[in-house]
């Protein structure tokens, strides 16, 4: 296989899930959760997903995880379509592509031991004898900064970092090449926010990891990523290097979203631009582009042509219809 080719080619991903109830006209109702979304991911890079909440961020990484089936588009990891490969087939891909959930307090069944929660997906897959195994597990929690002992206690005796820090070790169990983090620090402390990431960071480097790091914060995607996809209302605002965006944001949304971003220095002002009104229902989205009814550069265009991501500088690509701004 080329080694240019991207690791994760996501081609037209959408997913809908039905809602209770009919529409006025009789028709059926849809949550349009994630419409038409298209994206690469290169091996060994970092990915950052950004939106604010409701925007389908956590649907994206669940649906590539196949914990969620899409409704439509391609999923191909290392060339093969997973997006649509059956339950039997899939599994020889559950080793490849891990998740790191949100919530470390509830994603560890608290009836099973720590040892026996890592070694799960070992013997799922059938990955060496119960002795490696158990070795395996002792590795694991060293390499995560928890004494090799950890396995042999319960989730409930540990931080909510030190469970992040089992999530992450469990993830690894099966050697995947692909991590899908969702929201990996959100439900932490700030300096043990600091510690998850700069794990995360050495395990990258150490294990050639890729990662699609999904998170509300723009300050430490800024820091742990390598490029940005900006998400709204289920579709892709902009896509750009972490430098360039953060430096020279092409998107309406990109710029309030930056904007809104808090400033550790009292002395330093930035204009605050504040989207009008809530976000459109995801039920009954806007025409054309979606950002239009909160946008200050709207167009009439706006109201009947879905803009299409275009390239507007190397590597930064923006979905939406004017050059004339920012």
């Amino acid at each position: 296989m080329n080694n240019t080719a991207p690791l994760l080619d996501v081609s037209g991903l959408t997913k809908r899930f039905s809602v209770k109830g009919r529409g006025p006209k009789g028709e059926k109702r849809f949550v349009h959760a994630v419409d038409n979304v298209s994206f690469t991911i290169a091996r060994g890079e970092v990915v950052g997903l950004v939106g604010e909440s409701g925007s389908g961020k956590t649907t994206i990484g669940r649906t590539l995880m196949r914990l969620t089936d899409p409704t439509a588009g391609v999923i191909a990891y290392e060339g093969t379509d997973i997006a649509h490969l059956p339950a039997r087939e899939m599994m020889a891909f559950r080793r490849k592509i891990q998740m790191v959930f949100q919530d470390p307090f509830a994603s560890l069944n608290p009836r099973r031991k720590v040892g026996q929660l890592i070694a799960e997906g070992m013997e799922i897959h059938k990955l060496g004898t119960r002795q490696k195994q158990d070795a395996e597990v002792k590795r694991l929690l060293t390499l995560v900064g928890l004494p090799a002992d950890a396995g042999q206690r319960f989730p409930h005796e540990f931080s909510g970092g030190q469970r992040q820090r089992i999530g992450i070790a469990r993830a690894l169990a099966v050697a995947p090449g692909f991590i899908v983090a969702d929201e990996p620090v959100s439900a932490l402390d700030v300096s043990v926010q600091a510690q998850v990431l700069n794990l995360l960071q050495d395990l990258k480097e150490q294990l050639g990891l890729t990662i699609l790091f999904i998170s509300h914060d723009l300050a430490v995607v800024e820091h742990f990523c390598d490029r940005v996809i900006v998400l709204y209302l289920g579709r892709i605002m902009e896509i750009a290097p972490c430098h360039r965006l953060y430096s020279k944001p092409a998107h309406p949304y990109t710029e309030a979203l930056l904007s809104a971003a808090p400033v550790p220095d009292p002395d330093r002002k930035g204009d605050r631009i504040v989207l009008e009104g809530d976000i459109p229902s995801p039920i009954d989205p806007p025409s054309g582009c979606v950002l239009r009814t909160r946008c200050r550069y709207a167009l009439p265009d706006c109201a009947a042509v879905r803009p299409e991501l275009r390239e507007v500088a190397p590597n930064h690509f923006k979905a939406c219809l004017r050059d004339d701004i920012l």
